[in-house]
């Protein structure tokens, strides 16, 4: 084993000016052997303490809590999508795994979320709740927490018998003309 207790270094020096040439001298001393463990970062997701498992849409991103994690079972480095379904005028986001199109879950649990995709899905609210969806592995309908729009509420009366019933309704036959 080799053991060294000081070193001395000699350097020497020329002012480029002169040409005169100076010699420094320092010298260590106690050595010690110095070993660095290797480390790896790891980050934990902190638990909000909440038992459902939710998604919060932020500014740029998608943030998971621990139970949303616990459920879908994603790590760090899998490539996460968010699709929209659409069944007639329902429209709902799905979250799945997507090597292709998705954006890489970082160790803090978040995903890269922007642009228009980020606009669609901020319709739906900025809380998500997920549930597994019935059919397929590893997908989760989103369920937002924004309020239903007014023009998709429809109502739909009871059934009219007699066309006298509808009194509420004033057309101005002047308002309306037809060209030949």
């Amino acid at each position: 084993m080799l053991e060294i207790q000081s070193s001395k270094i000699v350097l020497t020096l020329v002012d480029t000016e002169t040409g005169e040439l100076f010699t420094k001298e320092a010298t260590f001393g106690d050595f010690k052997e110095v070993t660095k463990k290797a480390t790896t970062r790891t980050k934990k997701i902190k638990d909000d303490g909440d038992p459902v498992a939710k998604i919060t849409l932020l500014d740029n991103k998608i943030q998971f809590n621990k139970a949303a994690i616990d459920l879908t079972g994603f790590e760090p480095e899998m490539k996460i999508d968010i699709k929209f379904e659409k069944k007639g005028r329902i429209v709902t986001p799905v979250l799945c795994q997507d090597s292709k199109t998705g954006n890489r879950l970082t160790k803090t649990y978040t995903i890269s979320f922007r642009g228009s995709r980020h606009d669609n899905l901020a319709e739906h609210g900025d809380i998500f709740e997920l549930i597994p969806y019935p059919d397929k592995e590893g997908y989760f309908k989103l369920k937002g927490n924004a309020p239903e729009k007014e023009d998709d509420i429809i109502d739909v009366p009871e059934e009219i018998t007699d066309p006298e019933e509808i009194s509420d309704i004033d057309i101005d036959e002047n308002e309306f003309e037809l060209e030949l």
